[in-house]
């Protein structure tokens, strides 16, 4: 479904704009933009100010794509080569895009989820979404839509016939989630877990929970509060939701636990769950332990909102990430573990973990980047990933800053010298490796989205499948 069509003077009101100039079309829009490539007709754009790229500057190439209406600063004036679109004037587009979205998400009346948390929230999101497709349509955050920018224009997407929303909440410091929240106003807050991520900003691991725990804190006496069990740093951030209030997910003890699971190779996995008492099984499109935790917050979610856990468990199966997430690609012979979307210490875990799960008795090897945002940390950080990568793959190729300590840490633990490599680029680690591997194998490939490592992924499956897949340009990372 399309987004709703709402009157210009709408928007107006709702950001306290001056209308400039009125459009030549019929005085509404549907939807908005803060990207002037992307703007589709009947938008509406807004023009914000960033540190390489002023959107003021790209006005008249929105207004070209069919945007209904141009949002400025006020003190920018009128820019030029806008004839046919409204031109509203408000004192701060960013905060103005918020307004806009608050004023929408006041008038639906369907359930709201917001998804939060240091590794896993993505797929958890999408999980969620799928689990609570029993309800009837339900409105996701589309691929990182997950700032200040993205989940107002997630919110701003919606037809308002949705039965559900389930918006992803990303931060990098305090506050920012609870201005995600104020905007959101979820009923059922979900927290995957909290790990060492984003140490630059917030500087431990205990500011990175009171971050998270923003999104508990925004509830109102009536939300609901998803958790992991056993977590104590996830726990004392729910202390302001009522303990009837709070659903827990994970192992023994969790109202919603993982009772068995079996991997299924490049298929996923086959998860027993027990859902508040009531045992469910779903065959996952998905790998790896942590996939079933995610899972089980989606099944915990969905029983907060009612929907039967047979169904809910149904929905699962159906489930589809976007690029980049756990994605399993064969090529060659070999199959390809494509989670170069982001990393982190937890999460490069859970990605060796789930790679040895999933290969069973294969050999298993891995392209591995920098983590970022790990601040003072970062050496050590990389240094325990490289030891840990070492005793469990047969050879690992390394990409960015710290991939000779990497490397040298896996050599420590008894990785094979000439099969333990710290390259240039992701192309160069992908062509070192490629001749290192035998159809059977396993590869996965992981870093932070920063270094681009899908590139690898595609030079890989051109080396195994030439003529199937070109790589990109090779460039420095």
């Amino acid at each position: 479904m399309s987004a709703a069509r709402r009157q210009i003077a709408f928007a107006v009101r709702a950001m306290r704009g001056t209308l400039l100039q009125a459009g030549a079309v019929d005085g509404s829009f549907a939807g908005a933009a803060a990207d002037s490539r992307a703007v589709q007709p009947g938008q509406l754009f807004f023009a914000l100010p960033g540190e390489r790229v002023d959107g003021f500057a790209f006005a008249a190439q929105a207004a070209a794509a069919g945007a209904a209406g141009v949002v400025v600063a006020r003190d920018r004036g009128m820019p030029a080569g806008v004839p046919a679109a409204a031109i509203i004037a408000v004192d701060d587009p960013r905060r103005a895009l918020g307004d806009l979205a608050r004023a929408v998400r006041a008038e639906f009346r369907g359930l709201v989820v917001g998804v939060t948390g240091s590794n896993g929230k993505t797929t958890t999101k999408e999980l969620c979404a799928a689990a609570l497709s029993p309800l009837g349509q339900v409105l996701r955050t589309p691929g990182n839509f997950n700032t200040d920018v993205g989940l107002p224009l997630t919110i701003l997407s919606a037809s308002g016939a949705e039965a559900v929303w389930v918006l992803e909440m990303a931060m990098r410091a305090r506050g920012e989630i609870a201005l995600l929240a104020a905007l959101a106003r979820p009923a059922i807050g979900i927290i995957t877990n909290v790990a060492a991520a984003h140490l630059e900003t917030l500087g431990s691991i205990e500011e990175v929970a009171r971050a998270k725990g923003e999104l508990f804190a925004s509830l109102g006496p009536e939300g609901i509060a998803v958790l992991p069990i056993g977590d104590p740093l996830v726990a004392a951030q729910a202390a302001p939701v009522a303990p009837s209030r709070r659903i827990t997910f994970g192992e023994r003890g969790a109202d919603v636990q993982v009772l068995d699971f079996v991997p299924n190779g490049a298929a996923g996995s086959v998860v027993r769950f027990s859902v508040r008492g009531t045992p469910v099984v779903a065959r996952l499109p998905l790998g790896g332990a942590h996939n079933a935790r995610n899972a089980a917050a989606a099944l915990a979610t969905a029983s907060a909102a009612r929907v039967p856990a047979v169904e809910a468990a149904r929905g699962l199966e159906s489930v589809a990430l976007p690029p980049h997430r756990s994605a399993a690609r064969v090529a060659g012979g070999r199959t390809i573990l494509d989670d170069c979307y982001n990393a982190n210490p937890g999460s490069m875990r859970a990605a060796l973990s789930a790679l040895g799960a999933a290969a069973g008795g294969a050999r298993r090897f891995a392209i591995l980047g920098d983590m970022l945002e790990l601040g003072a940390g970062a050496e050590a950080a990389h240094r325990a990933l490289g030891h840990a990568a070492g005793l469990e793959l047969a050879g690992l190729a390394a990409v960015g800053q710290f991939a000779q300590a990497v490397v040298d840490e896996a050599r420590v633990a008894g990785l094979d010298p000439g099969r333990a490599l710290a390259a240039a680029t992701a192309e160069a680690a992908a062509t070192a490796l490629a001749g290192w591997t035998a159809p059977g194998d396993w590869i996965l490939v992981k870093a932070s989205r920063g270094l681009r490592l899908e590139r690898a992924v595609d030079a890989l499956v051109a080396k195994f499948e030439p003529g199937g897949a070109a790589p990109q340009p090779e460039r420095k990372v």
